[in-house]
Formats: structure tokens, C-alpha cells, sequence
């Protein structure tokens, strides 16, 4: 690369460097439909109205052809063509709305994956261990069967009694395997 080459290129970047990209502005992406649309629409009744006014002043056919012509033909174009444009503005808002509740439950869906699979981790990591009983073991009141705490057979309950592997009088729950011999 010759020097004039690089010194060329240097301008440029810092030129493109102190260029700011305006965002907010009102005519930026599909805001710009809004206006227009919100605007061509009165603008179009306005001209029917005064197409009216001015056909309304005569008795004769061929005297209110112009204003028919001009008022009537060109105000239903205004009044349609504001229509659609600003129909397009509300399906562009939808789409967006539309994409953004995707990529939100897309996000929800991948954190609750996440979750279910540190659970699910969580809960076979006792029984990897075979032999190797549970730290804290639970029973019931007055039941006659080991549990780990989080056994979905004691799930929500409330009374319930610490023991240990070696109590005598109890069997293991078949359900969440405390003893880890399955």
C-alpha cells in the first residue's frame, strides 16, 4: 500500500468515525407510515368536503363535473391510499410484536430447559451412589418407610421426622430409592 493509499484510507476512517447514527427520529423505520398515512387520510376528507362545497354552489351537471372530478375522485384516493399505508404501519407493529413475544418465549423456554435439566441432575445424583445412603433422611409421623426429603411421596408435608439409614423398624421407599440399591 503506497503512503498516499494510507493516508486516504486513515481520512476515511476518521470521517466515518465522527458520523453518527440519529435514532428516535420521527421518520425512522416504519414510523414514517404512521405520518403519512395519518396524514393523507383527513387531508383526503378535507378535499371531498371542499369538492362538495364547491359542486353544492350550482344547479348544473356540467359545472359540477369539476368538482366531483377533483374534489370527490381525488379525495377518496387521498382517503384510501392514507388507508392502506397506514394499515401497512399497523401490520409492521404487529410483526414486531409478534417477533419479540417469540424470541421472549424462545429465551423462557431454553432458561426453564436449563432448570429441568439441573433438577433433574440434582435428583439422580443420590442415586449414582450405590450403597452410599442419603445425608438426611425423613419419615413420616407415624409411617413406617425411609424417604429422601425430596421423595415426591412427602412432598408437602409438614410432619415429618428426621432418621437415619440404620433405624430400626423402617423400609426404603421404592419411589425415590434412599438406600441407593436399586
Amino acid at each position: 500500500m503506497t503512503a498516499d493509499a494510507s493516508v486516504r484510507q486513515d481520512r476515511l476512517a476518521t470521517n466515518l468515525a465522527g458520523l453518527r447514527i440519529r435514532r428516535g427520529g420521527l421518520f425512522e423505520g416504519d414510523r414514517w407510515m404512521l405520518v403519512v398515512g395519518g396524514t393523507l387520510v383527513p387531508l383526503g376528507i378535507i378535499v371531498v368536503l371542499l369538492g362538495w362545497l364547491g359542486a353544492s354552489d350550482t344547479v348544473l351537471v356540467f359545472e359540477q363535473i369539476p368538482y366531483l372530478i377533483s374534489g370527490g375522485v381525488l379525495g377518496l384516493a387521498l382517503v384510501f391510499g392514507g388507508g392502506f399505508i397506514y394499515f401497512a404501519y399497523w401490520l409492521t407493529v404487529l410483526v414486531r410484536e409478534n417477533r419479540s413475544g417469540r424470541e421472549e418465549l424462545t429465551s423462557v423456554l431454553l432458561r426453564m430447559e436449563s432448570l429441568l435439566t439441573e433438577q433433574a441432575m440434582a435428583l439422580s445424583a443420590p442415586k449414582t451412589r450405590k450403597g452410599t445412603p442419603s445425608a438426611s433422611l425423613v419419615a413420616t409421623k407415624t409411617g413406617t418407610m425411609l424417604h429422601r426429603p425430596d421423595c415426591i411421596a412427602v412432598d408437602g408435608k409438614t410432619d415429618l421426622r428426621q432418621v437415619s439409614a440404620t433405624t430400626t423398624g423402617l423400609t426404603a421407599c421404592r419411589l425415590c430409592d434412599p438406600l441407593g440399591e436399586a
